[in-house]
């Protein structure tokens, strides 16, 4: 069996790594990991670009929150809900009640509709609730929960779920 490397540099005091200096951080070896691909270690980029194990620059963009859709809607939710409650239409449990909820589902709309007649925000007919939803600042209707009041909602968008169970309950979605 050969002998080991290590055996025969045993007893030299840097075991054949040159200066004691040269073995001391990643300067040595031009860097950590993918360092200096770009610049020194331009062949270790071209031999993983080839391997498919690097990219060159910056990958991926996230739009920022200020201008995501999602965040403007319900931004201007709650503005018209807090001029609502300046003016004196919603006391603090809607106020609230609604202010966590930036889309609004139907079961949501079906526990709070009393409570939004007794305010003014909307009206009741016999057995028939009409809600408009445009005035509270949502744009769209979504299906969760369930529907056991009839009431006729009138909104910019809504969804098949939420408008097959509103006209179960015998009311009806009115878009704009």
């Amino acid at each position: 069996m050969p002998k080991k490397k290590v055996k025969k540099i045993r007893g030299s005091r840097t075991c054949g790594g040159g200066s004691h200096k040269r073995r001391r951080g990643a300067g040595n070896r031009g860097g950590r990991g993918k360092a200096g691909v770009h610049k020194h270690a331009y062949i270790k980029f071209v031999k993983l670009a080839k391997a498919g194990l690097y990219e060159f620059g910056k990958h991926g963009f996230t739009r920022p929150k200020i201008l995501r859709k999602d965040y403007l809607l319900t931004r201007e939710v709650r503005e018209v809900l807090r001029e609502l409650k300046e003016e004196g239409l919603l006391d603090e449990y809607t106020y609230r009640y609604f202010k966590a909820r930036p889309e609004l589902n139907a079961g949501d709309l079906d526990l709070i509709v009393d409570r939004l007649v007794s305010l003014g925000l909307a009206e009741k007919e016999g057995e028939i609730y009409r809600v408009d939803l445009t005035r509270l600042g949502y744009t769209k209707l979504l299906g969760s929960g369930r529907v056991t009041k009839a009431m006729e909602v009138k909104v910019y968008e809504a969804t098949e779920r939420a408008v097959s169970k509103i006209e179960n309950a015998g009311g009806s979605v009115v878009t704009e």
